[in-house]
């Protein structure tokens, strides 16, 4: 399962705990969040994903009465979140529901860098 993650496009680092059943990827920046293809290189070791846990740095943009989370290529729908603040770079830690179009992103928690 590590060398099928290690070959997806843009793909840093892959830390598995087999103690917590967890996998941490780290990616490269500027590359794109691609659950779909996770999913894929998982499923060929017979593994589930269960949930999405991403750490991330960005920015909340409000588009209409939505707002959204982007980090490089990736904008994520903000939903069921505190109200994180808009124009500012910030680092989340959050939840991805990845079973619609575009992706939702449910923060637990944001903080807003030091200058």
């Amino acid at each position: 399962m590590e060398v099928a993650l290690r070959r997806l496009d843009g793909v840093a680092d892959v830390s598995i705990s087999l103690q917590k059943q967890t996998v941490q990827i780290t990616y490269e920046p500027g590359t794109s969040f691609q659950p779909e293809d996770i999913r894929a290189a998982v499923a060929r070791a017979e593994v589930e994903i269960v949930r999405f846990q991403i750490a991330a740095r960005g920015r909340v943009q409000e588009e209409g009465s939505k707002r959204f989370f982007v980090a490089g290529k990736d904008k994520l729908l903000l939903v069921d979140s505190p109200k994180v603040p808009s124009g500012h770079p910030i680092w989340i830690l959050g939840t991805i529901d990845d079973s619609g179009d575009p992706l939702e992103l449910k923060v637990a928690e944001f903080k807003i860098p030091k200058r």
